[in-house]
């Protein structure tokens, strides 16, 4: 069977097996979680070498930084300075309901990634708090925009909504990885007509 890559240039042939152990990494988080998954598995999964998985990452942890960089990061999405305040709230739940339906695998996996961070021994705590933290920014800047714009109410505790609206997204997630059949995507739709009944004031 001739090589997928045959034909390809050289930054292509990159691209490509970068992907793959991307997207063998993320099959691997799934299955057996982040700390259990090595660099060796990553490759024979994606069908290289370790040495390959060396040659593009150096490391395991490096695939990892990798992977959060390319797909984490998309679930704190950058406010659209054009956008009210309440639509740069919404914005987090479409976000993921983008991902569920570009690539559900990949979107576990990241939440796998996340959870896993529970331990307090896990390598991942220090990446996800800050992670956390970042999103939690950015849902208290898009509220404090929407008071600014009037699409948000003015009565608006910022501390307690930022922490039920981030708590909404994870207890979603949590159950979708978790319960066999959940339905992220009605979830998510109903959380956010719930964050527009409780937040918005009704403005576009």
């Amino acid at each position: 069977m001739p090589s997928p890559s045959r034909g390809l240039t050289q930054p292509q042939r990159v691209e490509l097996s970068s992907r793959r152990l991307l997207r063998a990494a993320a099959d691997l988080i799934v299955e057996k979680g982040w700390e259990a998954t090595t660099a060796a598995e990553i490759g024979r999964r994606a069908g290289y070498s370790r040495a390959m998985v060396h040659a593009r990452f150096g490391s395991k942890d490096a695939i990892l930084e990798a992977f959060l960089h390319e797909y984490v990061k998309r679930l704190n999405p950058d406010p659209d300075p054009a956008s009210t305040g309440l639509t740069q709230v919404l914005a987090h739940f479409d976000r993921i309901e983008e991902l569920h339906t570009e690539n559900r695998d990949v979107l576990r996996a990241m939440f796998v990634a996340m959870f896993e961070a529970a331990k307090t021994s896990s390598p991942l705590r220090r990446r996800v708090r800050t992670q956390l933290s970042g999103g939690a920014e950015k849902v208290a800047a898009a509220l404090r925009a929407g008071i600014a714009d009037g699409s948000v109410r003015a009565d608006v505790d910022l501390e307690p909504a930022v922490s039920e609206i981030t708590a909404v997204v994870f207890g979603i997630a949590f159950q979708w990885v978790v319960v066999p059949g959940h339905d992220l995507r009605k979830e998510l739709r109903a959380a956010r007509a719930r964050i527009v009944a409780d937040y918005g004031t009704g403005t576009p």
